[in-house]
């Protein structure tokens, strides 16, 4: 009985420090995106973005740092339903425009 009592409490233990782990890390991850409004982005970050939109519509926006690096990006609502992410860097070059994946990686339409 005391064995049950220990496993159980061990167990317990371990999952409430699993579920810490999981909230530490998707806060670590997101603490490098923050949303932002179109008009805060640079002149030519936001040239970009309307460059690629074809006949869609920005759903959302953001800056973010990865690695180092910072880009922004917008997701757009296209007139079929479809929804991509287009991501440029802040000298106005488009980094990747498509479907984001699963994975968190991008099905590219154009990369120049």
């Amino acid at each position: 009985m005391k064995t049950k009592f220990i496993v159980a409490t061990a167990l317990f233990g371990i999952t409430a420090l699993f579920r810490i782990g999981l909230v530490y890390a998707d806060e670590e991850a997101s603490e490098n995106e923050q949303k932002i409004a179109i008009t805060e982005m640079p002149t030519i970050v936001q040239q970009t973005i309307q460059d690629n939109l074809a006949g869609g519509t920005v759903t959302e926006t953001a800056k973010e740092t990865k690695e180092g690096r910072t880009y922004y990006e917008a997701k757009v609502q296209r007139a079929g339903g479809e929804e991509i992410e287009i991501k440029v860097d802040p000298d106005g070059k488009l980094i990747s425009a498509g479907k984001e994946q699963e994975s968190g990686e991008k099905d590219e339409e154009d990369n120049d």
